[in-house]
């Protein structure tokens, strides 16, 4: 009877230090995915984005949004990376946290590494909805060249960061469209280069609205020159109003009513309302300079905030 127990206790254990040994096996093999690429080879190395497109391989879409190689990385440990700030010496620090695969964490983004390599690596950005990745959005590529490799082209930075050809024949059919159809907010393309309108009356106050970075937290930085906001001011006006509306501003800085929301009875009057600030006050009072994108004018749309004061007697 006791030799039956202690058999069944030595079996009892054999099975547990099987399962233990197993158990160990597995979690080793998660923490060393064979499909998890090493940052190892390139730490310490610094690398300069020298182009960031869609996966159509266009740095533009259809709206005028662009997408600009600005990046400076250097990773400077297996698990950490130093990105430094556009246009400045300063820098930012990072934690690297590996999901699973090639998927990685760092920057308050998502990535997969898709090409890795001394002299060059490619990042796929991408965007999460909970848990699982969203493969409409994340479609963004950025490549970048090791310093080094850079001095080897011999081609300067700024120039391996310009527009490509593909680049502006597409900027081209986008613009052709919008100065067909100077009246379609819809088929406007919007810029960095987006329209400038300045007073040149002293009844006329015009500001531009600014975004504090507390604001872009939430949004693309992009969102400044997508929809450029103006606040705008009539003094002397012939009533007291306050009008939010949008207009289209032609290649030739020719205004045009674009949309705005008011209960369907009253589209008409408003129409004409907003049509007659257009003409009398904005146009004549103000200089316009219209979009350009790569040195092309083109039709592209503002919002506005107009408010009008009459004269105080």
């Amino acid at each position: 009877m006791r030799k039956r127990l202690l058999a069944g206790c030595c079996q009892m254990l054999f099975f547990a230090f099987c399962g233990y040994i197993v158990g160990c096996s597995g979690t080793d093999e998660k923490e060393e995915d064979p499909r998890r690429p090493s940052f190892a080879p390139i730490v310490g190395i610094d690398f300069y984005e020298t182009r960031r497109s869609f996966d159509n391989g266009l740095a533009y879409d259809s709206i005028g949004f662009v997408q600009e190689a600005e990046w400076h990385v250097k990773f400077t440990r297996e698990d950490a990376v130093q990105i430094y700030v556009p246009g400045s010496d300063s820098s930012f620090n990072f934690q690297i946290t590996h999901d699973h695969d090639s998927f990685f964490h760092f920057a308050r983004e998502s990535w997969k590494v898709i090409d890795l390599h001394p002299d060059s690596i490619m990042l796929q950005r991408l965007s999460l909805d909970g848990l699982k990745v969203n493969k409409i959005r994340s479609n963004v590529y950025m490549r970048f060249y090791s310093k080094d490799y850079l001095q080897q082209l011999g081609t300067p930075l700024p120039e391996l960061r310009k527009p490509r050809r593909r680049d502006t024949v597409f900027v081209q059919e986008m613009v052709a469209r919008a100065n067909r159809n100077l009246t379609d907010v819809d088929s406007s393309f919007s810029s960095k280069n987006y329209p400038k309108l300045i007073s040149k009356s002293p009844i006329l106050e015009v500001k531009q609205r600014q975004y504090d970075s507390l604001e872009l937290v939430s949004q693309s930085s992009a969102y400044e020159y997508l929809y450029p906001e103006y606040d705008i001011v009539i003094n002397n006006a012939y009533k007291d109003f306050y009008y939010t509306f949008s207009v289209l501003v032609g290649p030739d800085g020719t205004l045009r009513l674009g949309k705005f929301f008011v209960m369907p009875e009253f589209e008409e009057s408003r129409r004409r309302v907003l049509s007659g600030i257009i003409s009398v006050y904005l146009q004549n009072l103000l200089d316009i300079e219209p979009a350009t994108t790569l040195g092309l004018p083109h039709n592209s749309v503002v919002y506005l905030r107009v408010r009008g004061r009459a004269e105080q007697t």
